[in-house]
């Protein structure tokens, strides 16, 4: 079973294409059977254009497509009421629906429903019910696709996303292991690289989990799985941050390279640091967080001690200050604050902020 499904899925045909499917038959059986029509071909359409990954997708696109169509039949029935069908008429009564919803502020995929709607009326909306029909078949097949959302949602995406923070930590761990085991500066041009890399992946799956967070908004069935979600964004959205500044202490250690410093200082504060990512993974995989929640507090304090020590003595090496110095601990500063989550609110007004750019980036992408 759990092998055929796995071919299934790198085939392609995953739980979205049943989804689809179901709620196009069921949206028809439905709907012929509440309506008149012996072909109610609008609520599978409906259906199959309401359904996404994401609840919050389905219910937005839902949303969109009944007023559309209910703004489209409106327009469209009035002008069929008085126009004939003919260039004149299509060019007047589309121009006036477009703008009206552009007057509106409308949602784009709204107003491109609009048009869409008002044509078929222009030319059907004669026939007897029609409107009614097309706005009742379109309710329908959305209600059908959300709900069918709702419930056939994967009930274990909090783990899932809680497997994909504990491997991000291990990937930050070991481009620091390449910094820490570094002995050329090839060593950390590689190091340089990996981590400019994994900044655009890790930010990519921050997206996916901001993403699955949002759609359990729409579910009073999930409430625990939504609030799962919410810890998890908010532990991606701190790895993030870090994976910058991993990206930093790599770029400054190779400047260090080309210089007379003897840049092989930082390897054992560098694999302190490893060490308080290590509690870190193990505090996020327990479920018994007050003991580890004291150990990483430990760890975190017993690091910023040694900086302190390491930073004392680098500076008496040198005789002039060295800017790259005072980045790379910053940075290894910056690294303990968040695994010790020393700004919380921060932390969580960045991740709604980043909801709100997401929202905006698919619109502007629609």
């Amino acid at each position: 079973m759990g092998y055929g499904l796995s071919l299934l899925a790198r085939l392609g045909i995953t739980l979205e294409v049943f989804k689809i499917a179901f709620a196009a038959g069921l949206s028809w059986m439905i709907a012929s059977t509440i309506t008149e029509n012996a072909y109610p071909i609008f609520a599978p359409l409906s259906a199959i254009l309401t359904t996404q990954v994401t609840i919050a997708d389905s219910v937005e696109k839902g949303v969109y497509r009944v007023l559309g169509v209910v703004f489209g039949v409106t327009i469209g029935g009035f002008s069929g009421s008085y126009f004939e069908v003919n260039a004149w008429s299509i060019f007047f009564t589309i121009g006036v629906g477009i703008a009206v919803g552009r007057v509106f502020r409308l949602h784009p995929q709204i107003i491109s429903q609009i048009g869409v709607s008002t044509l078929l009326v222009l030319e059907y909306g004669r026939s007897q019910g029609y409107m009614v029909g097309r706005i009742g078949e379109t309710i329908i097949g959305a209600c059908v696709a959300v709900l069918l959302n709702i419930m056939l949602s994967p009930t274990e995406s909090s783990m899932r996303a809680k497997q994909t923070v504990i491997q991000a930590i291990g990937q930050l761990k070991n481009i620091l292991e390449i910094l820490h085991q570094a002995e050329q500066s090839d060593d950390l041009s590689s190091g340089l690289y990996e981590a400019r890399k994994y900044v655009q992946h890790i930010r990519e799956e921050q997206v996916n989990i901001i993403q699955i967070a949002q759609s359990f908004r729409y579910t009073p069935f999930r409430r625990a799985e939504r609030e799962k979600m919410v810890k998890v964004s908010l532990i991606i959205n701190r790895l993030e941050h870090i994976s910058l500044q991993v990206r930093g202490i790599a770029r400054s250690l190779l400047d260090l390279s080309e210089t007379q410093f003897e840049w092989k200082q930082f390897q054992q504060v560098i694999y302190d640091v490893e060490i308080c990512l290590s509690v870190f993974t193990r505090y996020i995989e327990d479920e018994n967080k007050a003991s580890l929640r004291e150990a990483l507090v430990m760890a975190v304090r017993e690091t910023r001690g040694n900086f302190s020590r390491y930073f004392i003595s680098i500076q008496k090496e040198t005789q002039f200050p060295v800017p790259e110095v005072g980045a790379i601990f910053s940075d290894l500063g910056r690294i303990l604050d968040e695994i010790e989550d020393k700004f919380p609110d921060l932390n969580e007004k960045d991740v709604i902020f980043r909801s709100q750019l997401l929202k905006i980036g698919t619109t502007s992408d629609e």
